[in-house]
């Protein structure tokens, strides 16, 4: 974009004739840098939630499977003796399926989104014997850092550091879909 034909300085007669005709896109230019902002903002957030997405599938993938990829520990004899005799199987991080069906995407603070577990989601009992129930987000949280005799099992921190490469891979992964949104309104972006 440029100033065709500006003529500076003072001619013979004493005035200033300067004539300006802009040439390029002005209408355009002024709508981006008018609402760079929104758009940036727009584009972050579409792609976070893509990214808290892709990751509530992993978790929920990894807490199905057992967290075989992570090779945890095993369960106790004794408890896998009591989980199966109550119907639970010998599977790790998961009885009933009430865990992996409680990953959801959550809202944070500041208009951020993560993947957790909400405080109100319940279970039913697994058999008639069993005493005060814990949420299953307390339950998660027991998991995620143990409690003794239960060894730590982080399945949420381990499918973000494995699975989605941690804080990289977050950063590559919005960074990619800003440029890919900028790019379909027809902004090329060259560096973030």
């Amino acid at each position: 974009m440029a100033i065709v034909g500006a003529q500076h300085g003072v001619r013979a007669r004493g005035g200033f004739n300067v004539d300006v005709k802009l040439s390029g896109n002005w209408l355009r230019f002024n709508q981006l840098v008018g609402s760079l902002d929104i758009t940036l903002m727009t584009a972050a957030v579409g792609a976070q939630r893509k990214f808290a997405e892709k990751y509530r599938d992993r978790v929920q993938i990894n807490i199905r499977t057992g967290g075989k990829r992570f090779g945890y520990s095993p369960h106790s004899t004794k408890y896998r003796t009591y989980k199966s005799r109550h119907g639970g199987g010998t599977k790790l991080l998961y009885w009933s399926g009430t865990m992996a069906d409680s990953v959801d995407i959550v809202k944070l603070r500041g208009g951020r989104v993560g993947v957790g577990i909400p405080r109100d989601a319940v279970r039913a009992p697994y058999h008639t014997k069993e005493g005060d129930l814990l949420t299953v987000s307390e339950y998660a949280n027991i998991l995620e850092h143990g409690a003794w005799p239960v060894p730590a099992r982080p399945v949420f921190s381990d499918t973000f550091r494995k699975d989605m490469k941690g804080l990289a891979g977050l950063r590559s992964f919005i960074q990619w879909h800003i440029i890919r949104n900028f790019g379909i309104q027809g902004i090329p972006v060259i560096k973030m």
